[in-house]
């Protein structure tokens, strides 16, 4: 006789997986002053005790922020999600970080669709940001995911430490792409499985 118990999307089957964002090429990740630098960053300028100390910095640093929050979009977007264990290296409020790392727990992995998956009535087909990688593994979806987070243009209004006049400012800013292609960006990224469990409540 059947048990009555069944797996599906909705089961707590939480996975976690180690984001790794390496921003040390110059090329794909600009520092001169301009729509496309900054990095990705969730340091806003009081995060330092030496703040940036002009303006443009000061925007660099609203741009970073502006793309890690469209990063938490893009994965929020794919399930439920929480972010831990964040790690970044930059030296001060006028550095830009070099490197971005964090663990992305999903408690409803199974809800991420992937190729071949049927959603409805319609077979999943899902190709990566760099035109070529088929999305078949949750890993590769949070990677697209990251990837297309960094390379969304964005205006928004925005904090801004003017480090020229020592105050803070509220101003229109847009991110653009990074200098990277599509395909460069999708590879300075990379996602690993590091744990997977099944929770009860």
């Amino acid at each position: 006789m059947p048990s009555g118990f069944q797996n599906d999307t909705n089961q707590l089957q939480a996975e976690m997986y180690r984001v790794v964002v390496t921003m040390s090429n110059a090329t794909y990740y600009p520092t001169a002053d301009g729509d496309d630098n900054g990095g990705v960053t969730p340091s806003a300028s009081d995060s330092f005790a030496t703040l940036p100390t002009t303006l443009a910095k000061g925007k660099a640093r609203a741009r970073g922020n502006m793309r890690f929050r469209n990063v938490v979009n893009r994965l929020t977007g794919l399930s439920d999600c929480q972010l831990r264990d964040i790690t970044i290296t930059e030296a001060n409020g006028d550095a830009q970080a070099t490197s971005l790392a964090f663990t992305v727990n999903f408690e409803r992995p199974a809800t991420i669709p992937l190729n071949g998956d049927v959603v409805g009535t319609t077979a999943v087909t899902r190709t990566a940001v760099d035109g070529s990688t088929a999305i078949s593994t949750r890993a590769i979806a949070i990677q697209d995911a990251v990837a297309r987070g960094i390379r969304d243009v964005t205006v928004a209004s925005a904090r801004v430490y003017d480090g020229t006049n020592s105050q803070d400012t509220q101003l229109s800013l847009t991110v653009t792409t990074t200098g990277a292609t599509a395909t460069q960006q999708f590879g300075t990224v990379a996602v690993t499985l590091i744990d997977e469990s099944t929770l009860f409540d």
